[in-house]
């Protein structure tokens, strides 16, 4: 199994995006690095609080605090979270199966043929 960590920090705005390697966080999990780390954040002298999200162009998922703190801090919080979700197992899209190419077999000749009757 494949446990979960984080692949890339970025600011956005005013937040700090943490993009992790994997698609999705469950709510269970969500609840548990919100319970964990929240705490921690304020012992920073950070008061904002931590939120989740998809980059739908990249399937992953995002834990978002909703600050940008000075370098020294951000990587404390990298560690933080890091600490937390790395019992987490990654998890990836759904793959899809996509139908190409169908063909209509006429119900008298069992052939492929037009689908419309003469």
């Amino acid at each position: 199994m494949q446990i979960m960590k984080i692949i890339e920090a970025k600011e956005a705005w005013i937040h700090t995006h943490f993009i992790v390697d994997s698609y999705f966080i469950t709510e269970q999990e969500r609840r548990q690095i919100s319970i964990n780390v929240e705490p921690e954040l304020l012992q920073l002298g950070i008061q904002y609080g931590l939120t989740y999200n998809i980059v739908p162009s990249k399937h992953r998922a995002i834990i978002i605090l909703e600050c940008i703190p000075f370098d020294s801090v951000k990587s404390m919080v990298r560690e933080l979270i890091n600490e937390e979700i790395k019992d987490f197992p990654v998890r990836h899209p759904e793959q899809r199966n996509i139908v190409t190419n169908i063909t209509v077999a006429d119900s008298e000749t069992n052939e492929p043929g037009n689908s419309e009757h003469s």
